[in-house]
């Protein structure tokens, strides 16, 4: 009895070493299981990007609309609402004040104006929409269908216009993030070191707190990002070029009367500089600054499908919505599948590849 004892001390002994070794120099201070969670996420990472270019992520019609909704952190609807209503409120009012600063319509020939409309108005068709399911919800005569079945049956239900104003949404969400970062990024490390524009409550919003706004959107809320829309704000720098080109063509001068809208898109007196710009922006900015956010949605993720916090997050996306349509807290709860839509009332849409990545590709 001793002597198997003592052999199974020994190999257990054994066993934890060679545990130890196996396991990267960099990851000695973290246990097994914070090690482990970064080995996944690793993991998670390339599968999400091998299953990200399929036909059915390029467009914008999603089978879970609560994803476009609700946030993706444990925040009351009533202080969601409230928050989009003030981003809606702040945005705006910097809109005007712009609009009196340069006292011309001119100030709309400028990408970064233009960025800022789009954000203005992706919220304010998100807090349209959030209005509007919040309404349809409360107001909808069978809020959810009470009993002790085995699975939850949700009758919850949004109809088609709000649907299509979801996709609308989610459309100015992939366009409007893409841009701001660009905006950002080529404002502060092209234009502003040739212009040397002082630093200003106007610049500091137009050009960097826009991106802080997208970001924290971004990680706030549940819209899910697929590379595959990134053709959504390559499109959008084209047809920035092509009104560029035309302005110039045109005769149309900036602000201070120089034929050119920015200095590097000098057309007439440095045509070689412009054409590089333009290929670099479409094709090198645009396609980074999209895969920044697409990084961003699968951290969070990541933070919200962690092994302790994957059933507090799903009962807490069931919650929300039984808050929402005044029910019971515990309505939802009891039979809750990570895979289905709250709104489905008939059947699973969702396929069976869909199932199996719901965490880090959500469709």
């Amino acid at each position: 009895m001793k002597l198997s004892c003592s052999h199974q001390s020994k190999r257990c002994k054994t066993e934890t070493a060679s545990m130890q070794i196996s396991m990267p120099s960099n990851a000695v201070l973290l246990d097994l299981e914070e090690w482990l969670l970064v080995k996944d996420m690793g993991a998670s990472w390339t599968q999400s990007c091998k299953k990200e270019f399929k036909v059915h992520k390029f467009h914008f019609h999603i089978s879970k609309p609560e994803l476009l909704l609700q946030p993706r952190w444990d925040i009351p609807p009533l202080l969601w609402l409230v928050y989009r209503s003030v981003m809606l409120v702040y945005t705006f009012s910097w809109f005007i004040y712009t609009a009196l600063f340069f006292n011309t319509p001119k100030f709309l020939i400028f990408l970064s104006h233009i960025s800022y409309c789009l954000m203005i108005i992706y919220y304010l068709v998100s807090v349209c929409n959030l209005a509007w399911a919040f309404l349809e919800i409360r107001c909808s005569p069978h809020r959810v269908k009470r009993g002790v079945s085995s699975e939850c049956e949700s009758l919850l239900s949004l109809s088609v216009p709000l649907k299509a104003a979801l996709s609308l949404q989610w459309f100015l969400h992939s366009m409007m993030g893409c841009l701001s970062l660009s905006v950002s990024f080529l404002y502060w490390t092209v234009i502003h070191p040739s212009a040397q524009h002082s630093l200003t409550a106007f610049n500091i919003n137009i050009h960097a707190i826009n991106s802080i706004q997208t970001t924290v959107d971004l990680l706030l809320s549940a819209t899910p990002v697929h590379l595959t829309h990134l053709y959504n704000a390559v499109l959008a720098g084209a047809l920035y070029v092509i009104f560029a080109v035309v302005y110039w063509l045109m005769g149309g001068t900036n602000r201070f009367g120089q034929p050119y809208i920015y200095k590097i898109l000098d057309f007439s007196g440095r045509p070689l500089v412009a054409t590089l710009c333009i290929l670099g922006v479409c094709l090198l900015c645009l396609p980074s600054c999209h895969f920044v956010l697409w990084n961003l949605q699968l951290l969070r993720e990541w933070m919200v499908s962690r092994k302790k916090m994957r059933r507090i997050a799903l009962k807490r996306e069931v919650c929300w919505w039984v808050k929402v349509s005044g029910g019971a807290t515990f309505d939802l709860v009891p039979s809750l599948d990570p895979t289905a839509s709250v709104f489905e009332t008939s059947g699973r849409t969702a396929t069976v590849e869909d199932q199996r990545s719901q965490s880090l590709t959500l469709v």
